[in-house]
């Protein structure tokens, strides 16, 4: 889709990204935490798929019984519908239909030196992260527990041009209460957490119905 931004001049190959600070992080975050840690300190089962180190849960986070769970969906519904009507607002459509879509979740604990190599999330149409903790962090390792989002453009990194991001990663400082939504065939990563405390994150992949408008 091309944005005009004067009549002579527009973008395209845009990539969609969403942030924000849930408002009702206060009132969900501490449940969260406490849920999340009871099931790793119990052994709960620990999948290994992109982290190196730290706690993974099994993917069933929304069927946890903790009512913090159905107040998070129902920020993370915001955040999907948000993104989703962008085209409409792009077009100046007013009320853009809701989409239907089926998701599903899971919990991440990193500790001090954990990480979470490159990967991305296939067969999926929206990566959805928030973030319950992010701990007390060492302040001299600039991009210390920070997600990064690499430009999908291959090629864009033969052609860096002055005042133009084209080819850059774009590095995002974690904030309890923060909720990132981008397009799940973005690659990304989060550099090593160094510092007190836990960086406790969860992820949902969101998976677009067919026939949604």
């Amino acid at each position: 889709m091309f944005v005009p931004i004067t009549p002579e001049v527009s973008s395209a190959f845009g990539t969609p990204i969403l942030k924000r600070a849930v408002a009702s992080a206060t009132a969900i975050n501490v449940g969260l935490e406490q849920a999340i840690l009871a099931r790793a300190q119990k052994g709960a089962p620990n999948r290994r798929i992109s982290n190196a180190g730290g706690w993974q849960s099994l993917p069933d986070l929304l069927d946890w019984a903790e009512p913090e769970i159905k107040l998070l969906m129902q920020e993370a519904d915001r955040s999907i519908q948000q993104i989703c009507a962008l085209p409409a607002m792009l077009a100046h459509q007013p009320d853009p239909p809701r989409v239907r879509y089926d998701a599903y979740a899971w919990a991440n604990i990193n500790r001090p030196g954990d990480y979470n190599m490159l990967h991305l999330h296939p067969n999926n149409h929206w990566s959805v992260v928030y973030y319950v903790a992010t701990g007390r962090l060492t302040p001299d390792t600039p991009i210390n527990g920070r997600i990064e989002l690499r430009d999908p453009r291959p090629a864009a990194t033969f052609a860096r041009m002055p005042g133009f991001n084209t080819g850059q990663p774009m590095l995002i400082r974690p904030e309890p209460g923060m909720m990132l939504v981008f397009p799940a065939w973005i690659e990304h990563s989060v550099h090593p957490f160094y510092g007190e405390g836990h960086r406790i994150s969860i992820a949902i992949n969101v998976a677009i119905e067919r026939g949604t408008p």
